[in-house]
């Protein structure tokens, strides 16, 4: 079963290859977004089971680009917040981390902790601590 920060099989569609890819983000218990272990590529996820088809426009033409994680941090709302473990967090906050730098909240796990996607990947945190 996936889940956000899993891995999947993924059709890449940078690398033209079936690869291992990390989910980023889910609706219900399908990946709905992922980025591609090998070329870090973030896009839509497509199924392992087929190869999607060319599409008939000319290369290029008509096709969205693939988000970037910097847009993803840019479309984040409100300024970043220092990450501290006794502070709290909601979805969509963006966090300055010591170690991880720059991110957002993409989930909340439970009552104490939250997953936050960073440059670099998904972390699940603690936050809220008294």
């Amino acid at each position: 079963m996936a889940k956000v920060g899993g891995e999947v099989d993924a059709f890449c569609s940078r690398c033209q290859l079936l690869l291992a890819h990390t989910v980023i983000a889910m609706v219900g218990a399908i990946p709905v977004k992922v980025e591609c272990n090998t070329c870090r590529t973030v896009h839509k996820y497509r199924s392992a089971a087929a190869k999607p088809a060319r599409p008939a426009h000319p290369a290029g033409v008509g096709r969205t680009a693939s988000v970037s994680f910097d847009q993803m941090l840019a479309s984040q709302a409100g300024p970043p917040r220092r990450y501290a473990p006794n502070e709290s967090f909601t979805a969509g906050d963006v966090v300055d981390h010591p170690s991880f730098g720059r991110g957002f909240v993409s989930a909340q796990k439970d009552t104490g902790k939250v997953e936050v996607t960073f440059r670099a990947g998904v972390k699940v945190l603690v936050h809220g601590k008294r």
